[in-house]
């Protein structure tokens, strides 16, 4: 034989031997047996794995093989946690419920012949499971028409404080680990296992078991921002004008995060009238007055102290109103811990305010001024009592809960703000925005973990009218509303958006996708600015946000409720040249990790990944979101121009961009349009004039030339 046939000859040889040393999945597993025991094996599905009213629901579909010695074991640690304690025992074969975690499926003790018997899944209750600590019921399901499979559930149903403390079986470890933070997000993920466990001799108990295990990560994360609702003054003397509020987790002594706590930093400006004026903060006068008793002012961290000579500096600057004096303006900082439990109130998605009004006391000081600095010692009290300067703050709380392939990235309003730094976002009593006011909406996006890698890029802004548009009927927004009744700030060449839902049975749904020629025929109005910042006025933010000031138009005469829809895509960050990191939990076992194959006494196990997509494999998607804001209309005086999307103010009337009315002109404005129609009137006076003064120079000229001809006779 040729040393080329030896070849091939060998070649099959070992690829024969091969053949039969490795398996594919439902092949048999053990190093001891022949037969393919996983070759027919359901799943455990996630059914839902939602939070309402504050009750978590985790269900969970179960297939069980029919005629099957098989027994399927749900928990949060690996089947392998503890080498010297499996769930069924190498020597007796009995399956111990105290070898699972406090929140497994395995409620009792049971021998060989119970717990793998096709009939041992039954109803039960809760109080027939009290013996652990998670879920609360179990319903045994009906067969498939092919008779295969039977689809148990498992399910609980109960507060999150319950999912929250479970713990692995030595009572040491919680099974939720923290696995990313931020100044505005917190976020815990666990691992169910499912382990679908078969004997490998169905007459032997003490021959030992072999397993398939695989996992479902579900992930839980709470996203936090702050909204300044007003700021306002009990005198006319002092005006506040908010600078920022921000919210930032709170840490114990252990250095772990307390998720029913959140940091509040504000800060604010006092402007007084004149320039010989200046205010003080009366010491430790802050008080906290919560709309919800569940909250509560945990502890001041920094305030003023309150002692005049150390009041912060007057920063002069001239009157915005009158540009003839000067005036004194302040700086302010408070850092607060509040506690917030919006536990009891939380749905999946649907943000929670949790509303407060803070009162600072001021007493306001008249002093000597020299050379634009006043003389603190100068300085008398203008009043008896103090002034008294209120903010209503709201922290937002948002959960959002799902398994890590249901994971996407969800746009977070920021702040909607308009004229003097107002908040503007609807549903919170603010006063509504009025016609050609700008407006400014910062969004921010989540999961934060991401932040790092990727900026939000505008894709499309749209105004419509209509609070429906905003509802999960109109999940397109303003793409759905009539054009007459919305306009366009911003739509990008590349503008594309194909919204995706899941719908109750979890089946990703695609609807219409939109592009460029759904928009380019409407009113464009556009942005003033559009940008997204990492950094402003040479301060790094916390949150990075994209910011959009758009100058709005009133769409009718009357008061109404209007949508913002908004549409990003995210981008690589700058320089950035590598695939972000996702959060990874640390996996906790007392022995060497099993990964693929291996065996340890009597028991062979196969552990199988069947992860098939995370949060970063929608980060190549467009996203949106549904802003509602309450807007003006037109003032009382004016009419409305659809076709210009203008109020027009009455004869002898102007509309201001200082109190969003119709006001009378004012004198300098008269002399303007008195000037404007001179021109023009004297445009077409002259005009007239020339076409009149034509013939008449013609005649004129006509009688001279005939008195010189008369002249010679």
């Amino acid at each position: 034989m040729s040393f080329n046939g030896m070849w091939i000859l060998c070649t099959l040889v070992l690829f024969a031997q091969l053949s039969r040393a490795l398996g594919a999945f439902g092949d048999d597993i053990s190093q001891d047996n022949e037969d393919n025991r996983f070759a027919v094996m359901g799943q455990v599905t996630k059914d839902i794995f939602d939070v309402q009213s504050g009750n978590v629901t985790l269900q969970l579909n179960v297939q069980d093989t029919t005629g099957t010695m098989e027994f399927w074991l749900l928990d949060f640690q690996e089947y392998r946690f503890n080498l010297d304690a499996l769930p069924v025992d190498e020597v007796t074969g009995n399956l111990l419920k105290d070898r699972t975690s406090a929140c497994s499926n395995v409620y009792e003790d049971a021998d060989w012949d119970t717990f793998f018997n096709d009939s041992y899944i039954q109803d039960k209750g809760d109080s027939s499971l009290t013996s652990k600590n998670l879920f609360t019921t179990i319903k045994r399901g009906d067969i498939d028409t092919d008779g295969i499979m039977r689809n148990d559930k498992i399910i609980f149903q109960g507060d999150m404080a319950t999912f929250a403390n479970c713990k692995d079986s030595n009572d040491e470890e919680y099974v939720w680990e923290m696995t990313a933070i931020t100044s505005d997000e917190i976020e815990y993920r666990t691992k169910l296992y499912a382990t679908n466990i078969r004997p490998k001799d169905p007459e032997d108990p003490t021959g030992g078991v072999s397993f398939v295990q695989s996992h479902i990560e579900l992930i839980w994360r709470i996203s936090r921002s702050v909204l300044a609702k007003f700021l306002i003054s009990s005198t006319a003397l002092i005006k506040p004008v908010l600078e920022f509020a921000r919210v930032s987790a709170v840490y114990d002594e252990q250095n772990r995060v307390v998720p029913t706590q959140s940091a509040l930093h504000i800060r604010f400006r006092t402007i007084v009238d004149a320039n010989d004026q200046m205010v003080n903060y009366e010491n430790n006068s802050i008080t906290y007055l919560p709309e919800n008793v569940n909250h509560a002012l945990n502890t001041i961290v920094y305030q003023p102290v309150g002692i005049l000579d150390e009041a912060p500096a007057c920063d002069f600057v001239l009157d915005e109103g009158t540009r003839t004096q000067m005036q004194c303006q302040q700086a302010w900082e408070f850092k607060m811990i509040l506690d917030i439990d919006t536990s009891t109130q939380v749905d999946n998605r649907v943000p929670i305010d949790a509303s407060g009004t803070f009162e600072f006391l001021y007493m306001a000081y008249r002093c000597g001024l020299e050379n634009n600095t006043l003389n603190v010692s100068s300085c008398i009290a203008m009043s008896v009592d103090p002034a008294k300067i209120s903010a209503l703050i709201t922290i937002q709380t948002t959960v959002f809960v799902q398994d890590e392939e249901e994971d996407q990235v969800i746009i977070i309003l920021h702040s909607l703000t308009g004229a003097s730094n107002e908040d503007l976002s609807y549903g919170t009593g603010s006063r509504g925005v009025a016609h050609k006011e700008y407006v400014d909406l910062r969004v921010k996006f989540s999961p934060a973990f991401l932040r790092k890698d990727y900026d939000l890029f505008l894709l499309l802004f749209m105004v419509c009218k209509g609070q429906e548009y905003a509802s999960h009927q109109y999940l397109q927004g303003c793409l759905q509303a009539p054009s007459e009744d919305r306009y366009v700030a911003h739509y990008d060449a590349t503008f594309n958006f194909i919204p995706r839902i899941t719908d109750d049975n979890g089946t990703v749904v695609i609807l219409n996708a939109y592009n460029t020629t759904h928009v380019e025929n409407d009113v464009q109005q556009p942005l003033h600015i559009q940008e997204y910042l990492r950094e402003e006025s040479g301060e790094t933010l916390a949150i990075p946000v994209h910011r959009s000031t758009f100058y709005n138009l009133a769409l009718s005469a009357e008061s109404d409720v209007y949508t913002i829809t908004v549409v990003y895509r995210l981008i690589d960050t700058q320089g950035r040249k590598r695939r972000a990191a996702l959060p990874h939990m640390q996996d906790i076992i007392l022995a060497k990790s099993v990964v693929g194959r291996a065996g340890v006494g009597r028991t062979t196990g196969t552990i199988i990944t069947r992860h098939a997509r995370d949060v970063v494999d929608s980060v190549q998607a467009s996203h949106s979101n549904r802003i509602p804001f309450l807007s003006l209309g037109c003032p009382e005086e004016a009419t409305h121009v659809q076709e210009e999307l203008d109020c027009k103010c009455p004869a002898g009337m102007v509309y201001s961009s200082n109190s969003f009315n119709c006001e009378a002109l004012s004198l300098n404005e008269d002399v303007k349009e008195v000037k404007e129609d001179d021109q023009v009137n004297d445009l077409k006076e002259t005009a007239h004039a020339q076409c009149i003064a034509c013939p008449i120079s013609l005649i004129l000229l006509a009688n001279s030339l005939l008195f010189l001809l008369l002249k010679d006779y």
